[in-house]
């Protein structure tokens, strides 16, 4: 069942999530949150998960699949590689 509350933006900027949505997120003091914009022009604000948590679900997701997770993981890495040629700023100056 969606949950719909009102709130109104600061003169800086700031909105306060209304505790209905806090506590139905489980959002405490110090969660850090995503606001998500988009095409259609709604906002979506979610509970921020760390990269680790992000990958960790796409691993899933993959594993039933027919991937080669490893073959990507060495292709995708040479490719970073290539892309680095070791100079940084510093040593081209």
């Amino acid at each position: 069942m969606a949950v719909s509350e009102d709130a109104t933006i600061t003169s800086k900027g700031q909105v306060t999530i209304p505790k209905r949505i806090r506590d139905r997120l489980g959002l405490d003091a110090g969660t850090e949150v995503e606001f998500v914009l988009e095409d259609d022009g709604t906002i979506r604000v979610r509970p921020k998960e760390p990269p680790m948590d992000r990958l960790r679900a796409v691993k899933e997701k993959l594993t039933d699949r027919d991937v080669d997770i490893e073959r990507m993981r060495r292709e995708s890495k040479a490719e970073w590689e290539s892309h680095y040629d070791g100079d940084t700023d510093e040593d081209a100056a």
